[in-house]
């Protein structure tokens, strides 16, 4: 369900406040009426469900309006009235649930046209046209296992909007056409297949592009342009590729487009607005996303998912000392979009939260990643071992102070409690055991011979550790052991330093 910090519910309640309004002056039925007022409290009530008072309102509300619908028309008013949201082939859940001024202005635009043209189904048609404000197709870069997994549950919805795959070397485009041009997805055992997908292949840019500013932008053309403008942008790349991978799309990208990163570690935002998008002005909107579905990979395009979890979601302001933040339609289309997924679970929170879950899975990764990288081990095998719980603690000490004196988390409750040795050390434990059989990204990706996202996992707490006077001589020193057995598999290997070009 959709949870929501007060920065984000206020405008949504004088949105739907004002919908109500609206409503009421139009020439629709009372029996009507309670029910658009039934939806509009039920969906609503999935803003902030923490709130008795909305689901109270919900149940009564909704309830009587299915109950005057039930009583005062019958089965085949409700196939043929357009305008009720719980009438046949209509998902109040959906993007088909359009606004009630929306619905009025198609109503009228088909009333005014020919007869025929004014059915049911014609009026659904062109309010599905009329009303989207914004290209509904979503991009994701990056169709590894967590891309894929998206797009898969994306694709699943009952309104599923149009999903573009962005491929990136010879090799992918291959496997895409020998795996059937489709996605696999394996849960407890049942395949599911999703088709329909489109695909580009991404070029890289010119070698002295180190970034891109206003004037290399292409004009906007009225017409289908040979590469169309990117609205809705998911990033799913490693960390590390996540500059090679947006430098081959930031020419199709403006500032009313969105960007969610669905990443491992931190600092990659930073990164980006330094050397991809340094002017404030041409800057999209970004979305941060903390994914914690258990999915890997069994070949190109199919994938596993070997446990449930959630997406977290927030919308990232472009300036923090706004009191009322404003956020791109596109922003608001794609955390809508995602949270419609059942099998997602995407919850929105604000970025203040979103935050401290960002920095609770970094201290697990932080901990987990590195030591089963150095000894080599399952998830497991850090459990049960007094040695390595004393390299967990030392290491812990030094993360729970760096947290505990970032600037951005000073004033907010509850954080010494929250990130605490002993409930981080729970933490961490936890999640060992959870996950006690399967193997870390850091370690499959030193056995593969690849770069690792230790710059962005430990190296991340490093940094914000000298930012406010701490140094973290042991995540320091753990940081280059794990770099230093990536450069030696590597050389075992018989790997020459060469720039990256393939980007999982």
């Amino acid at each position: 369900m959709l949870m929501l910090g007060p920065d984000i519910l206020v405008p949504v309640l004088k949105e739907e406040l004002v919908g109500v309004r609206e409503l009421a002056q139009t020439n629709l039925s009372p029996t009507q009426n309670t029910s658009h007022d039934a939806w509009k409290f039920f969906n609503l009530s999935l803003c902030a469900p923490s709130r008795p008072l909305y689901w109270a309102v919900a149940r009564v509300v909704l309830h009587r309006s299915l109950w005057l619908g039930s009583t005062s028309r019958g089965d085949s008013e409700l196939e043929r009235n357009p305008y009720t949201n719980h009438g046949r082939r209509r998902y109040w859940w959906s993007a088909q649930n359009t606004s009630d001024v929306e619905l009025e202005a198609t109503r009228n635009r088909a009333n005014d046209s020919d007869p025929q043209e004014a059915s049911p189904l014609a009026q659904y048609r062109l309010a599905q046209r009329w009303t989207i404000k914004a290209p509904r197709r979503i991009y994701i870069l990056g169709p590894g296992s967590i891309g894929g997994f998206v797009a898969h549950s994306l694709a699943s919805l009952p309104d599923p909007p149009p999903i573009t795959l962005l491929l990136y070397n010879q090799k992918q485009l291959s496997d895409w056409y020998n795996q059937g041009q489709s996605i696999k997805l394996t849960t407890h055992g049942l395949v599911d297949t999703k088709l329909g997908f489109g695909v580009e292949s991404v070029r890289r840019p010119a070698a002295t592009t180190e970034h891109l500013s206003t004037d290399d932008l292409p004009p906007l053309r009225s017409g289908p342009p040979e590469e169309p403008i990117i609205l809705n942008l998911i990033v799913s790349v490693k960390a590390y590729n996540t500059f090679d991978a947006l430098k081959r799309v930031a020419h199709r990208l403006r500032p009313e487009s969105s960007i969610l990163f669905i990443q491992n570690g931190m600092g990659i935002i930073e990164e980006v607005n330094q050397r991809v998008f340094p002017d404030p002005a041409r800057r999209p909107q970004y979305l941060l996303g903390v994914i914690s579905h258990g999915v890997h990979s069994v070949k190109p395009f199919e994938f596993v998912h070997a446990g449930a979890g959630t997406v977290a979601m927030a919308i990232i302001p472009r300036n923090i000392e706004e009191i009322k933040p404003t956020f791109v339609p596109s922003a608001l289309y794609l955390l809508r979009t995602l949270t419609r997924s059942p099998v997602l679970s995407a919850v929105g929170f604000s970025p203040t939260d979103l935050l401290q879950l960002q920095l609770e899975k970094l201290v697990v990764n932080a901990i987990i990643n590195p030591l089963t990288a150095l000894y080599d081990c399952r998830n497991g095998g850090l459990l049960h071992q007094s040695s390595i719980s004393r390299v967990i603690r030392l290491l812990l000490a030094e993360i729970s102070l760096v947290i505990k004196s970032l600037p951005e988390l000073q004033g907010v409750p509850n954080v010494n409690v929250r990130f605490d040795i002993r409930r981080l050390e729970g933490e961490v434990l936890g999640i060992a055991t959870k996950t006690a059989a399967n193997r870390s990204s850091t370690l499959q990706d030193i056995r593969r011979g690849k770069p690792t996202e230790m710059e962005y996992i430990t190296g991340y707490i490093v940094r914000r550790g000298e930012e406010v006077g701490i140094q973290c001589v042991m995540n320091y020193m753990i940081k280059h052991m794990v770099l230093a057995k990536q450069r030696m598999r590597e050389e075992s290997r018989n790997l020459l330093p060469v720039e990256r070009n393939d980007i999982d």
